[in-house]
């Protein structure tokens, strides 16, 4: 029988604090998520032309700035925190 490992989760964390992102980064690391970390929306956007994650945190003073990004997620059914 083989037995296959199944692929962790991603989340998408849109922090520009360092500290912050580095923080939501490490919480979501520790509860399994494969996790990747942005501080600016241009760069997220360049990930999400080839990936989805499960989830994504983003930082509320970036959400006007964001509204690609939102609209991706939103399209894809991405759970926002």
């Amino acid at each position: 029988m083989i037995i296959s490992k199944a692929a962790p989760e991603r989340a998408l964390v849109l922090v520009a604090n360092a500290d912050q992102r580095d923080q939501a980064c490490a919480r979501l690391s520790r509860d399994g998520y494969e996790v990747l970390g942005f501080a600016d929306c241009e760069n997220a956007v360049a990930w999400l032309e080839e990936e989805t994650p499960t989830i994504a945190v983003i930082d509320g003073d970036l959400m006007p700035g964001c509204s690609g990004v939102l609209n991706v997620l939103g399209e894809r059914g991405v759970l926002l925190v």
